[in-house]
């Protein structure tokens, strides 16, 4: 697994780590509630563990943010100190998180209270701006093939392994890989397009083993996401 969603799996099996941040949670809020918050109009990406640990990843509504955290609507239930990663895509910012408290809703969705180790009011910047299709809609962008190659290095464990790209898509990759990680797991990923270096964080959406992967772009920078993109208006052109 990947170090985010292993630290994610650490920090569900401490339970004196919970404890001690329900105890912050409690002795805190209040003074937490007088920072100023506001109503955004948009989706956040976020990753984490449900029950079982088992990895998951929404795409839902923000009710209101702060400096120092925001307010979620999640479907799948989470505790008060659970490890939550947020992606904002306008930016390319990944931001970790842990839940203050949760709340029932009628509609069977959780308000979900999260905070930040520190504040981070940048991290909200352009989340209300036009983002880049993603999901469902990511997967009808047109995937390119590469009949003549090009490499990958991709970082999951701790592991670099150097591997080749089957097709490349404003979305994400297709890479050949005979031990790819499970579906679920985040990657580094790192290749270079004619006009420089492209950096990026990537979810594995499908994985088969002895033949290789699908990634999904989660967190890429405006400069890299230029680059990718002028090699895609010249590969279509």
């Amino acid at each position: 697994m990947s170090q985010i969603f292993e630290a994610l799996r650490r920090a569900e099996a401490s339970q004196t780590e919970v404890k001690d941040t329900k105890d912050i949670a409690v002795k805190t809020g209040a003074e937490r509630r007088r920072s100023k918050r506001r109503p955004i109009t948009a989706n956040i990406r976020v990753y984490g563990h449900g029950p079982g640990l088992n990895p998951f990843y929404e795409e839902n509504p923000i009710l209101n943010v702060s400096a120092e955290g925001a307010l979620l609507l999640l479907k799948v239930p989470v505790t008060a100190g659970q490890k939550l990663l947020l992606v904002n895509e306008a930016t390319g910012q990944a931001q970790e998180c842990r839940v203050l408290r949760t709340a029932c809703r009628k509609t069977q969705e959780l308000e979900v209270a999260v905070t930040f180790p520190v504040p981070h009011p940048e991290f909200w910047d352009r989340l209300e701006e036009q983002r880049q299709p993603s999901g469902i809609e990511k997967r009808a962008l047109p995937r390119i093939a590469l009949p003549r190659g090009m490499s990958v290095t991709w970082k999951g464990n701790g592991e670099s392994i150097v591997s080749r790209v089957q097709t490349i898509s404003a979305g994400g990759l297709s890479i050949a890989t005979p031990e790819p990680p499970p579906v679920g797991d985040l990657v580094q990923l790192r290749f270079d397009v004619p006009a420089g270096e492209v950096n990026a964080r990537a979810i594995v959406r499908h994985a088969h083993q002895g033949e290789g992967m699908g990634v999904e772009f989660i967190a890429i920078s405006q400069d890299a996401r230029d680059r990718l993109d002028l090699l895609l208006r010249k590969l279509l052109a």
